[in-house]
């Protein structure tokens, strides 16, 4: 039967090219849109690959009156350490690391300042990053960011004044400009800590403790990020200050929550696509191949009566003449997939090579607007290589779905056949 079925098809190849490329092109198409859809997800989560979490946490807060001194970045407000305490009992919390941006004004030139505790997740991934120097071994050191550290001419073991306090450079940090929480000194979260507290300008807006943070970091577990994330939301509930609003239009006293579901809309392409959209035009594409795949079939059984009434009339069974046809729609389908699987190896080539922009919000990442010549400047956007790559389980189920067009091929032809009369068909020819 099997050899019967391949000789069948290669002596009328003409006739079952279609079908196959048909095939070939829906499973290209379905397989890449998933892929891209995930692709798109993956991309979402970049920004936060060069931090130890993947949920953020600020707390919006008042603007000072006087820009000097030692101030909270972007009028963060300061978080107490038992918020810290409550978020870290929430279920699927694998971890919470903090930290303490400040923007520090002084009379050479601003300053981003970030206080950052060495032994806690994010500390340990800033010091993996470090390119030159070593570790700050007391509070007297600091990490100098690498093109801050270019552009001013700062090296290992020299020294930066910091609100009038001389530090000596450990080491440089790979960090970059454009990366949530970028900074152009990390120092010991202490030290900062008792530098905000001891800044008038900062204690005139906000009650600002030695102990406080303005930065959360969450390490969370990927698949229950959605619920964590809302009770993350339902712990930090409600704003705790006086009314009024930030410069951006924020709630004074709310909490902001960052996910990578924050930048889902950020990616800036046409392309993305929703889970729901993905599957309603994969739907559409196999409809449309079967509808294809059915006319052509039925049209070949047609041309084909005069073999099957022989067959037929020579003591042939009809489940015989079913066998070799569902030998025959089991080759094209596999056939089929073949071609789309080399489709898509050469998709997923080409598209791996676009990239995608990521807006990251201003208070993330935040400069003062009126230090630079452009403030267009301030606006930050990372641009990455689209993470697209083979996904087994898509393939899986598009290999189902051919398969499930291969039946559909038999069924109709078994269909078509089983209403050929031998004696009819023999007269008519």
């Amino acid at each position: 039967m099997l050899n019967y079925a391949v000789k069948e098809l290669l002596n009328r190849y003409k006739s079952y090219v279609l079908t196959v490329i048909v095939i070939g092109l829906v499973a290209c198409m379905v397989m890449t849109l998933n892929f891209l859809g995930a692709a798109y997800k993956e991309a979402s989560r970049l920004p936060f690959s060069d931090i130890q979490g993947t949920i953020i946490v600020q707390k919006n807060g008042n603007v000072p009156e006087t820009i000097s001194g030692v101030l909270m970045s972007c009028s963060l407000a300061p978080i107490h350490q038992d918020v810290i305490g409550k978020i870290g009992k929430i279920e699927g919390v694998n971890g919470v690391s903090s930290a303490l941006s400040l923007w520090v004004f002084d009379t050479d030139h601003f300053k981003r300042v970030l206080g950052v505790d060495w032994q806690d997740g994010y500390g340990k991934s800033l010091l993996s990053r470090i390119i030159d120097g070593s570790i700050p071994k007391s509070e007297g050191e600091v990490l100098v960011e690498k093109t801050y550290a270019a552009k001013n001419g700062l090296i290992t073991g020299g020294t930066v004044t910091i609100s009038g306090k001389q530090y000596t450079i450990a080491g440089v940090v790979g960090t970059a400009a454009n990366e949530i929480v970028a900074s152009d000194l990390y120092l010991n979260l202490q030290t900062a800590q008792d530098m905000a507290y001891q800044s008038k300008n900062l204690q005139a807006v906000e009650s600002v403790d030695n102990t406080d943070v303005n930065i959360i970091f969450i390490n969370a577990d990927q698949q229950d990020l959605t619920a964590i994330t809302q009770s993350v939301k339902q712990t930090l509930s409600g704003p705790d200050t006086n009314a009024g609003q930030t410069p951006l239009g924020q709630t004074i006293g709310n909490y902001n929550i960052y996910t990578p579901a924050t930048f889902e809309d950020q990616i800036s392409t046409v392309m993305r696509l929703s889970d729901q959209l993905i599957w309603v035009i994969s739907l559409v594409l196999f409809i449309g191949a079967c509808l294809i795949i059915a006319r052509n079939t039925l049209r070949s059984i047609l041309e084909r009566r005069r073999e099957f009434g022989i067959l037929k009339a020579v003591g042939f069974r009809g489940r015989d003449i079913q066998k070799v046809i569902g030998i025959e729609a089991t080759i094209q389908a596999l056939a089929g997939f073949a071609v789309g699987l080399l489709l898509t190896a050469l998709a997923v080539f080409l598209l791996a090579k676009t990239t995608v922009s990521i807006a990251i919000p201003w208070e993330l990442s935040p400069y003062p607007h009126f230090l630079l010549a452009n403030p267009d400047d301030a606006n930050v956007v990372q641009t990455h290589f689209l993470p697209i790559k083979f996904e087994p389980v898509y393939a899986l189920v598009t290999f189902l779905a051919v398969l499930l067009i291969g039946l559909i091929i038999s069924l109709l032809s078994i269909w078509r056949i089983s209403k050929l009369k031998p004696v009819e068909i023999l007269r008519n020819e």
